[in-house]
């Protein structure tokens, strides 16, 4: 029997406990065990987002929460400033043009950061944007964004709302929505949150809710009105997914218990051990700017190397599943995950695995290369 081992940025590997809660009997949602229950998580995620403003949680994919975010503060014709860096951050630009904004897109080449200075200077020029949308980790690239000095420059030079997508990253890489001056964040349940896919989160800062006070009500289920009043009697105003959440409590209550602080520094040195390993073997990460949720690599280009075979060994023998590339970098980059449940031991087999299936590739690389140097970064972290 082969042994499954999800290293994909999503979805990723859920805690036991997790699952075992999500195969009890279904309860019902309006009881005061649920109000219990919205009210602790709801407290939870605002701890690890660390804010002091609302957390709501959204039925749907992360997706969803985006499109919770976008609809409640951008009314037609108003004008929207996206940072464009990969397949993900792009989707903000999408749905801005179905909703009907005017949206003024700022890109950069695939693997490279955001300038704030150039988006105040950006700003400048545009000095009727509502709303500035951004990304904390573009997962089609594997960059980190320097969200800390860009919220501080869109402050600095305009009063548009700073929404973040923080789907992928949240969890893993650092982020601090009040001190970065973050109005709205975005968070998916199947990343660094452990959960299995279909819930989310949206965060709404008080600045943010101002400007969804005068925005025209253009939504019935994602109105962000309507969930700050059933808040306040510690429920949700539809049928909320209960099981995803109370799985989601049982990871919580780890992330929380553990401390955020210790959580981005024990992924931090995964990560860290990942990008020495990949180093080690002679390949190219896609970015000098990394996240600590994820690492994004190149294929080898060396003749008669053979992508497929290397991807379909690594699942086929060893179970690893990695993310493709999407987008510009499909067929040219392999993408795995270093956050949530995994440990140093999923890194370092990891790595022996793509050790022997990039030799049996077409790309002979010295055996154990890629684990000594994981293996030196954790005796350092230790």
């Amino acid at each position: 029997m082969k042994k499954e081992r999800l290293m994909t940025p999503g979805p990723t590997q859920v805690p036991e406990e997790s699952l075992l809660t999500l195969a009890r009997q279904v309860t019902h949602h309006r009881t005061p065990l649920f109000e219990a229950l919205f009210e602790k998580t709801r407290r939870q995620m605002a701890d690890i987002l660390r804010t002091e403003g609302d957390v709501f949680f959204i039925t749907g994919s992360g997706t969803a929460s985006m499109e919770t975010a976008l609809m409640n503060i951008v009314a037609p014709g108003e004008e929207i400033l996206v940072l464009s860096s990969g397949k993900f951050s792009q989707r903000w630009a999408e749905m801005g043009e179905v909703f009907g904004a005017k949206v003024v897109t700022h890109t950069v080449p695939w693997g490279e950061p955001f300038s704030p200075e150039a988006v105040g200077e950006i700003l400048r020029a545009h000095p009727q944007t509502v709303a500035v949308f951004g990304t904390l980790t573009e997962t089609s690239t594997g960059v980190c964004h320097p969200i800390d000095r860009l919220g501080k420059s869109i402050r600095e030079t305009s009063d548009a709302l700073f929404v973040v997508d923080g789907i992928s990253g949240i969890g893993a890489d650092r982020f601090e929505m009040d001190a970065w001056s973050v109005d709205l964040a975005v968070i998916g349940s199947q990343k660094a949150l452990m959960g299995i896919s279909g819930g989310g989160f949206t965060a709404v800062s008080p600045r943010a809710w101002k400007k969804i006070e005068k925005t025209p009500r253009r939504g019935f289920y994602f109105d962000l009105l309507k969930y700050k009043k059933s808040a306040e009697n510690l429920t949700t105003p539809f049928t909320p997914a209960k099981p995803i959440l109370e799985g989601l409590a049982v990871n919580l209550d780890a992330i929380t218990g553990e401390g955020i602080e210790k959580v981005w520094w024990r992924t931090a040195l995964l990560a860290e051990a990942t990008r020495a390993g990949i180093d080690a073997l002679g390949l190219r990460r896609t970015t000098s700017s990394p996240a600590n949720s994820m690492t994004a690599v190149f294929f080898p280009e060396a003749a008669g190397f053979d992508p497929k075979r290397f991807m379909g060994e690594l699942h086929e023998r060893f179970g690893v599943k990695f993310a493709a590339g999407q987008g510009e970098w499909k067929g040219k980059i392999f993408r795995m995950a270093h956050f949530g449940l995994i440990d140093e031991f999923d890194i370092m087999g990891t790595l022996g695995a793509v050790e022997l299936a990039l030799c049996n590739s077409g790309f002979p690389v010295e055996p154990g290369a890629g684990v000594a140097a994981a293996e030196r970064v954790f005796l350092r972290g230790n």
